[in-house]
């Protein structure tokens, strides 16, 4: 197996996708293409939304942008992310943020670790 096949099996929980794939209707497009891709699209705009929360202090901003990014990871198989942004979704809502700005880069990074994975997935 290659480098990015292993990476992606490490990043992607595989039995959420074989989940994701048993919704596939017969002659629709691929349905992990179609979340993947939408999750792609949009979680750049949640992730920039939690940076910017944690470093203004804004605990609400950052309890609904995490919460939100923790579940669509979740929905895609992307574990790590979601327990990340799990992590920052509970310091919003505990208004401890200590570290959350770096814990935001962490999810940026593990962001990327997942947005390969799932172009590798769904050959983008």
């Amino acid at each position: 197996m290659t480098d990015l096949a292993e990476s992606s099996n490490e990043v992607l929980d595989r039995s959420v996708l074989a989940s994701l794939r048993e919704l596939q209707e017969e002659g629709e497009p691929d349905i992990v293409a179609e979340v993947g891709g939408l999750f792609i699209e949009h979680a750049p705009r949640k992730i920039a939304a939690i940076k910017k929360a944690a470093s203004e202090g804004d605990t609400k901003a950052l309890e609904l942008a995490a919460h939100s990014l923790k579940s669509s990871s979740s929905y895609i198989g992307a574990l790590k992310l979601s327990a990340f942004s799990k992590e920052l979704e509970f310091m919003g809502r505990s208004g401890a943020l200590d570290g959350s700005v770096e814990k935001a880069a962490r999810v940026e990074t593990e962001f990327e670790r997942v947005k390969a994975a799932l172009e590798a997935e769904i050959g983008k």
